[in-house]
């Protein structure tokens, strides 16, 4: 579905739904039309937020999907920032030479970027994913982060369907906070120390440790359930499981992870 056409069928929607009230009102069914106009709408708009968060979007057929391309300037740090409100997204590698990240173009999207120095920063805010109106084309912000120099990256997300996979770059720290999601995170598999800080809410969190990297993994209290591949990552006590030659590791990464009730599987 093109974007005019998600224009059309949405402002079709409201035309329809504030005819209906001003007919039950003349109808004698209803008293003041907008009391209910106003509730009806919020519901409707609701109901598209927790479709796109839970059906998989579309993928873009016959063309590609327009981006947004952020350039590096030469930077030798990039530190992400990325503020998304629900539906789906997901981070991964693959940004071409020069640029510092693209992103999928879509309606309530902001970018902005700071060059400070040798150090770029560069923050996107981009809104819920449902149809009609909001969001890219395909329903999915995707996001391709330079894989040339260190990088910082925060997620906040809210009722998110996301793929964070750092495997390819080079992210020294990664912040995700992120509530009722479903979320798989895939740590760097280059990087000699990475740090993976990550606070959950009512979430299914899927985290996939790259073969050849040591890891050190504490849970905080909150953990409804919680897997842990012991083979891997042996238990130490304390809620703190770590890998036999985490110490000597060339590559490691140590996650440190809080949620409320939530499913948590790592291997």
């Amino acid at each position: 579905m093109s974007s005019s056409q998600r224009w059309l069928l949405f402002w079709g929607t409201v035309l329809l739904w504030l005819a209906l009230c001003f007919l039950l009102k003349a109808l004698g069914i209803i008293g003041d039309p907008l009391g209910y106009f106003w509730p009806g709408f919020l519901l409707l708009a609701g109901i598209g937020l927790l479709f796109s968060a839970l059906v998989p979007a579309r993928p873009v057929v016959g063309r590609e999907e327009e981006i947004v391309t952020v350039d590096r300037q030469d930077a030798r740090q990039v530190s992400v920032e990325i503020e998304h409100g629900v539906g789906q997204i997901e981070v991964t590698g693959g940004a071409p030479p020069g640029a510092a990240l693209t992103v999928s173009r879509g309606t309530g999207m902001k970018v902005s970027s700071r060059l400070e120095g040798d150090r770029l920063s560069v923050k996107v805010e981009c809104g819920p994913s449902f149809a009609p109106v909001i969001g890219p084309e395909s329903g999915i912000w995707r996001f391709r982060l330079t894989d040339e120099v260190p990088l910082t990256l925060s997620v906040e997300s809210g009722a998110s369907q996301m793929t964070l996979d750092l495997q390819d770059l080079l992210v020294t720290y990664c912040k995700l906070e992120t509530g009722a999601s479903s979320v798989t995170l895939i740590p760097p598999a280059r990087v000699p120390s990475a740090l993976l800080d990550v606070e959950a809410g009512a979430a299914a969190l899927n985290v996939q440790i790259p073969e050849g990297v040591a890891a050190r993994i504490r849970l905080k209290d909150g953990l409804a359930a919680c897997t842990v591949d012991q083979n891997r990552f042996p238990p130490l006590g304390g809620r703190i499981y770590q890998s036999p030659d985490y110490d000597d590791a060339a590559y490691r990464v140590e996650i440190i992870l809080e949620a409320g009730v939530s499913s948590v599987n790592i291997r």
